[in-house]
């Protein structure tokens, strides 16, 4: 091995971070950059690759919320309103049960946290339709029936009070509402699949335009550097991630095919949606 290589693999190995725990491919194709010359290139491939997941992402999102309005599982209006109702809903049972108050020095809170809840729910409801909601809605809505319920349960189990007629009703919408948005999946369960499918759909549509996006920044990188520094910045990073993985780090393996560039932009867009590192 030529001497200078081995002088540019040691100041590649001691511009890394010092914990190897924050050791990965990327940040090692980071410091092979600025070893050969190119620490700007390489911050901009960075910035770049970073910038292209987020953007990706944040479309998605975009495009759930035009597409399904407020029943999107992302940025759509309804899961906020109705976490808001079931909120409410289960305060308002724990205020009907008489659990460190006395229920006839509360009427006025309940009356006002069950008509919130079933206020709520009915603009939820209305504004969806005859749509199948995805689960995590339907297990709000069930969630609220539940608590609402309850409210009714502990106003029966005492004396007649003024507020007695408002629960009975918030109850009535709770309990209707799950029952309707079961009905409507059961009815509908091409939508109903389609609802509950839509994140992964969503993703898949994007990622060949994510994959144009990282294609594009490794050209206009590759065009940059040149041949011969390309080659230099491969062997390097070759050569540092083979010396690390003999001393036991656990990296990411890297082929030697993969252009100049192509770590960083690999690893910053792979884990481009939350869901991908569930996968992982």
């Amino acid at each position: 091995m030529p001497e200078e290589f081995t002088e540019q693999v040691a100041r590649t190995r001691s511009n890394l971070p010092t914990n190897p725990a924050h050791i990965d491919a990327k940040e090692v194709e980071r410091a092979v950059f600025g070893v050969v010359g190119h620490g700007d290139l390489a911050l901009r491939i960075w910035a770049d690759a970073r910038d292209a997941a987020e953007n990706a992402w944040r479309e998605c999102r975009r495009r759930m919320r035009r597409e399904y309005g407020a029943r999107s599982p992302h940025g759509g209006w309804a899961i906020f309103v109705l976490f808001a109702a079931l909120l409410a809903g289960a305060v308002s049972a724990a205020v009907a049960s008489g659990f460190r108050s006395d229920p006839a020095q509360t009427e006025v809170l309940l009356a006002v946290l069950v008509g919130f809840s079933a206020l709520a729910d009915l603009m939820v409801l209305a504004a969806t339709g005859w749509r199948p909601w995805n689960w995590a809605a339907v297990r709000m809505q069930i969630g609220l029936a539940i608590a609402l319920g309850a409210a009714v349960a502990f106003q029966l189990s005492r004396p007649e009070m003024w507020v007695l007629p408002l629960v009975i009703a918030g109850g009535v919408i709770g309990v209707g509402g799950m029952l309707l948005v079961l009905l409507v999946r059961m009815l509908r369960p091409e939508e109903r699949l389609e609802i509950d499918t839509v994140v992964n759909v969503a993703v898949e549509r994007m990622q060949p335009e994510l994959d144009a996006r990282a294609a594009e920044i490794q050209a206009n990188a590759s065009e940059e550097l040149g041949v011969e520094d390309s080659l230099r910045i491969v062997a390097l990073r070759t050569a540092v991630l083979a010396d690390l993985t003999a001393e036991g780090i656990v990296l990411e393996p890297v082929p030697e095919q993969t252009p100049a560039g192509g770590a960083m932009i690999a690893a910053l867009t792979a884990h481009w949606h939350p869901y991908s590192r569930q996968k992982a």
